[in-house]
């Protein structure tokens, strides 16, 4: 098994002293394995041995016999004079050198040579010069206390004079770490020393002189292998490299997180294979938790293994990918699959087993992301739709999760939080609808013919009544009432009282029966209204009690309670339906009613005057046609509100003359207002998005900087009706001459208009509706003929449905639509790798692929860095931006046999010299070409 992970988190300790020093406070013979057993209980792993002035061969190979865990380098403490009188620099070497070599060296050049004040342990020094010639021609490296730490360069070379800072500058310049003495130096020298010096390693050590009081201030972690190569790397990456702390983040995140972090592959070929002739697998690599490049010529099994990874981590994209295809590995007849199992090991423990040659994964769900490369260019090929749910997913993922509530995608979470807006569009479109209702009775009466029929009416009404004034019926003089029967005149008062009183209590009565069906239709609407309620209260009452038991809060304090008059209504309303059968009946009983009574009487006084005399007869018709004549003579003229009488047309024609051209303007300025409420309230939408957007473009910025061309998010009305011109022209009459009628490219001049409006500006909008409105309508005489239904006419441009809010993703000036199929991929690659919160690993075939090298350094760089704080990253790569600039943890590289087909793979570290070497010539192109490139650049 390749158990080489690569770098790790460990802990080392770069400054220790043994008692070969001369101020040890600890001499007796079990120094040694005192302070082996001290660092095992601080889980040390790798420690420089740095006694004063000396490097002792035998007190460093007594350790290393004792703890054979621990990687011990050979390292000395020097003090020289330079710009001070007591400045300690720390030289390590590597711990493969020979230590006969290096301690011989050191004692006839350094000490023996070039020392100076040698006699005493107390003045010894020498020249820095010396130091760091010597440290140059044993491939050493240096450190030089600084901060807060005893005679560091910091304390000991303290004049602020342009002579001292030269000095500290020129030494700063030659070292490879600062040693500091406390961790808030750590934001001094980022906050002031690195704004002038170029950035080295800070590390904290114990300089520990008493292997029982073991007790470093804080702990140094280093991420690499536990060699002197590995040490090198911090020089590099000083900040990726190096932490100061309890526990670097990285590696708390995979302690707190195995269950999601692989730790092992193996593929074997199973015992009874159908082919035996070819081993394709037999292999086990152990992964580093952090990132994982995988490097090879092509062909040589790169996609091969982020294939099978994707297969046992049951990845939903396994379709699109490139080596376990029914065109490949699992081409029938050979299906080399069948014949191999692969094995995944999680960090806590957990194995899984698969056949490479199952291909059922849609019962399952995924442990890992996988995106092949074929996954990348179909998702970023498609502008639309594939490409905004990835995009949706990944912001989905990033909000909070207590701010999502129940929302299950990005698209609920926005309608979720858009309902009180959303509310309030319903209640404006309400009010539209009423307010539309209004304009079209008005634009009814704007038309020409309509006031021609008033005008007309008008004058047939004058001409009706001045006829009917002209056939008032002649007066009869009265008939002497001395000469009437006193009988007769008795009875016909009586009759003529009796007819009176009736016609008043039978027009009592209708008036009564006018109320009741008020009553009765106002009862219906209302409790029709109440019952409307009472089901949304009874929806909200049980979203209340479904509250309660969710969080187990008191019940008492949600009781919901609605009182309504709905009973009371009820009975009024099957009361005055009793009351108005009853004088309904009262009025019109065919045996006994209201009105055959006065029918009766009217009989009665027909009879009572046919036996009187004729002059009384024709009196009697006359006063009779005259009633008559009366009754039609008010109906003609009527008043305002009764149609087709004289007033009536009176009153509509001064309004037309008058009024109407002033309560036009005013319904149509309403409409407009409340179009513009509309409007803004989609407006509103914009807040919603934006706080849903802004930590994540704050995240990006962090993580990109303020490039030119740099991922931003702009929100927008659009035009969400992509057939919004059928949908126009579904109202219009055709037939008709006119820009949208016959014989003209209606469709084209909805475009010129739609072409001309800025969905984005109110003004803009009101213009678009009200050119489509003139356009379609022209003149209202024949508003009705030309649009089939204007009150939905209306209603669907000025209620503007067919306006959408969305997000637009741009990179620099450029909308989404306006990039190419790779910059497309970066965007959705950065989403993936920056933003996702989630914690399962992240596969990804060859990135880099359709992008140029400047936008794989300055943008995929940044966001796989910093996805590999969060989550296991592995990717297939051939671009040494990716694999070095993100100094990649972990390094596999793979290579086919190409007689035998077997596809291995060997793993390591960047520092390690066998993988370097692989990623030189594979990545590079080779060392020669390597040089040749570095010597023209130079």
């Amino acid at each position: 098994m390749n158990e080489n992970r690569g770098s790790e988190w460990n802990r080392w300790d770069l400054h220790l002293h043994t008692r070969s020093s001369y101020d040890y406070k600890y001499k007796s013979d079990d120094a040694e394995e005192l302070l082996c057993k001290s660092l095992r209980e601080n889980n040390i792993k790798a420690v420089a041995i740095t006694d004063h002035f000396l490097i002792d061969r035998n007190r460093i190979e007594k350790l290393r016999s004792l703890a054979s865990d621990i990687v011990f380098f050979p390292g000395v403490e020097l003090r020289t004079d330079k710009g001070a009188n007591n400045l300690h620099i720390i030289l390590i070497f590597s711990n493969r050198l020979k230590l006969d070599t290096l301690v011989n060296d050191f004692d006839a050049i350094m000490r023996r040579q070039r020392a100076k004040a040698s006699d005493k342990n107390e003045t010894i020094h020498w020249t820095l010069e010396d130091i760091l010639d010597f440290s140059k021609s044993h491939d050493g490296l240096i450190s030089i206390h600084a901060g807060k730490k005893s005679n560091g360069i910091d304390k000991e070379i303290t004049n602020a004079i342009p002579v001292k800072e030269a000095i500290k500058a020129e030494i700063a310049d030659v070292i490879d770490f600062f040693e500091l003495g406390q961790a808030k130096d750590i934001e001094d020298y980022n906050m002031h020393v690195f704004k002038d010096v170029e950035r080295k390693p800070l590390i904290m050590c114990s300089d520990c002189h008493d292997p029982r009081e073991y007790s470093p201030k804080e702990s140094l972690w280093i991420k690499g292998e536990l060699t002197f190569e590995g040490l090198k790397q911090c020089i590099y990456q000083p900040r990726e490299r190096v932490f100061i702390g309890t526990i670097p983040a990285m590696l708390d995140r995979y302690n707190k997180n195995k269950q999601v972090n692989i730790d092992k592959i193996e593929i074997k070929r199973i015992d009874s294979p159908s082919h035996f002739d070819k081993m394709w697998f037999d292999c086990s690599l152990c992964l580093n938790h952090g990132m994982v490049a995988v490097i090879g010529n092509k062909g040589s099994g790169k996609s091969a293994f982020s294939d099978i990874v994707g297969h046992l981590c049951k990845s939903r994209t396994m379709s699109d990918a490139s080596f376990l295809t029914g065109s490949r590995f699992r081409k029938m007849p050979q299906n080399y699959a069948n014949d191999y199992v692969a094995t995944l090991t999680w960090a806590d423990g957990t194995v899984c087993s698969e056949m490479l040659g199952e291909i059922d994964y849609s019962t399952s769900i995924e442990d890992a992301q996988y995106l092949p490369q074929q996954y990348i260019e179909t998702v970023c090929n498609d502008i639309g739709d594939d490409f905004q749910k990835e995009i949706n997913k990944v912001i989905f993922s990033y909000i909070d999760y207590v701010e999502r509530g129940e929302s299950k995608t990005l698209e609920e979470l926005v309608r979720h939080k858009s309902r009180k807006i959303e509310s309030e569009i319903q209640r404006l479109k309400t009010e539209l609808h009423e307010q539309n209702s209004c304009i079209i009775n008005l634009e009814n009466k704007k038309a020409n013919t309509y006031k021609t029929k008033i005008k007309n009416g008008l004058d047939k009404l004058n001409e009706m009544l001045r006829r009917h004034e002209a056939s008032r019926p002649a007066v009869v003089k009265e008939p002497d009432k001395e000469k009437l029967d006193k009988e007769y005149k008795e009875k016909l008062s009586k009759i003529m009282h009796n007819i009176e009183e009736k016609e008043r209590i039978i027009s009592d009565k209708n008036t009564e029966l006018k109320k009741m069906d008020a009553i009765i239709s106002d009862a219906d609407e209302i409790i029709n209204q109440i019952e409307l309620l009472e089901k949304h209260f009874n929806e909200v009452d049980e979203k209340v009690h479904k509250f309660v038991a969710k969080h187990g809060i008191k019940e008492e304090n949600f009781l919901l309670k609605l009182v309504t008059p709905k009973e009371y209504l009820r009975t009024l309303y099957e009361k005055v339906q009793v009351e108005r059968k009853e004088i309904y009946n009262l009025i019109n009983n065919q045996s006994n009613g209201l009105q055959i009574q006065l029918n009766d009487l009217k009989l009665e006084k027909e009879k009572l005057i046919s036996s009187s005399s004729n002059e009384e007869k024709l009196y009697q018709k006359y006063l009779d046609d005259l009633q008559i004549w009366e009754t039609k003579r008010k109906e003609i003229i009527g008043n305002k509100n009764t149609i087709d009488t004289q007033e009536y047309y009176k009153c509509e024609l001064d309004f037309i003359n008058n009024s109407m051209e002033r309560e036009y303007n005013q319904a149509l300025l309403k409409r407009n207002e409340i179009m513009e409420e509309l409007y803004k309230r989609k407006q509103e939408i914009f807040s919603v998005y934006h706080g849903i957007y802004l930590p994540i473009q704050t995240e990006i910025s962090g993580i990109l900087g303020d490039f030119e061309d740099s991922i931003s998010f702009e929100v927008e009305l659009f035009m969400k009706d992509h057939d919004i011109t059928d949908s126009i022209l579904s109202f219009i009459n055709r037939t008709f001459k006119g820009k949208f009628g016959r014989g003209k490219n209606s469709q084209q001049e909805i475009d010129n208009i739609l072409q001309r409006t800025n969905f984005n500006s109110v003004e803009s909008v009101r213009e678009f509706i009200d050119d489509i409105v003139e356009t379609a309508i022209e003149d209202f005489d024949n508003a009705n003929k030309k649009i089939q239904n204007r009150q939905d006419f209306y209603d669907f441009l000025y209620g503007i449905d067919y306006l959408g809010v969305k997000f637009k993703l741009k990179m620099g000036k450029r909308n989404l639509t306006e990039l190419s199929p790779g910059e497309r991929g970066l965007v959705l690659l950065i989403f993936y790798l920056a933003l996702s919160k989630e914690s399962k690993p992240i596969i990804i075939d060859q990135p880099e692929d359709n992008l140029d090298n400047q936008s794989v350094y300055r943008k995929l760089v940044p966001c796989i860095q910093k996805a590999k704080q969060r989550r296991q990253v592995i990717i297939v790569t051939h671009n040494p931006n990716i694999a070095i600039a993100c100094d990649a943890e972990q390094i596999i590289y793979s290579r086919m046999e190409k007689n035998t087909c077997q596809i291995q793979y060997e793993s390591g570290a960047i520092e390690n010299a066998e993988i370097k070497k692989h990623v030189v010539d594979v990545l590079e192109g080779t060392m020669p070409a390597f040089n040749l490139r570095r010597k023209k650049y130079d």
